[in-house]
């Protein structure tokens, strides 16, 4: 019998410890966002675009010097991550973003996330619909710190294609500018 009681003990141990998991995974699930679920909207767009596996045309401008390219076998992942790590739905964030909502009838038609904290880095989040789908989304961040100022503009159209433009300022060297536009093509 008391050689029972150490293996007891760690099995109800181990069973309470996977239940705390078990119960955490699924009110992580069915938490409620209060904001666009940015996170589920692109994580869907990602299996959509790898199903169809368009190839992308890219006009890609550094610093005023173009270049041209297109791309099969994209890996959408990492071609949208940086519009996944815009997301505002964080807890305690719930009071730092106001929101302005314009309607057409009874159908919404666009929705803009302001951010009331100038310390976040995603300021303005604006998704807009036709037909109750979202038909574009555009994202706004900015970052600064004494060395660096930094203003990130993200478009995101599904059928269309996406758009990413940089400027960084820098106190310590030149100034530097990016732009890339990324067309679908079927």
């Amino acid at each position: 019998m008391i050689r029972l009681f150490p293996l007891l003990f760690i099995s109800i141990l181990a069973l309470s410890i996977f239940q705390c998991q078990s119960n955490t995974s699924i009110s992580t699930d069915l938490e409620e966002k209060n904001f666009f679920d940015l996170r589920a909207f692109f994580e869907a767009e990602i299996v959509r675009l790898q199903e169809e596996n368009p190839k992308i045309k890219k006009e890609i401008e550094i610093n005023g010097k173009k270049e041209q390219k297109t791309q099969e076998g994209v890996d959408f992942e990492k071609e949208l991550a940086i519009f996944i790590r815009s997301d505002i739905n964080k807890p305690a964030w719930v009071d730092k973003y106001g929101v302005d909502s314009i309607m057409s009838s009874d159908d919404l038609i666009r929705v803009d996330y302001i951010a009331l904290d100038s310390t976040l880095k995603t300021r303005l989040l604006s998704v807009e619909f036709e037909d109750a789908m979202v038909n574009k989304v555009t994202i706004t961040n900015k970052t600064a710190s004494p060395l660096i100022q930094s203003k990130q503009q993200l478009t995101f159209e599904p059928n269309k294609g996406y758009q990413i433009a940089n400027q960084q300022d820098l106190s310590l060297s030149d100034d530097s500018q990016l732009r890339i536009i990324a067309t679908f093509e079927r």
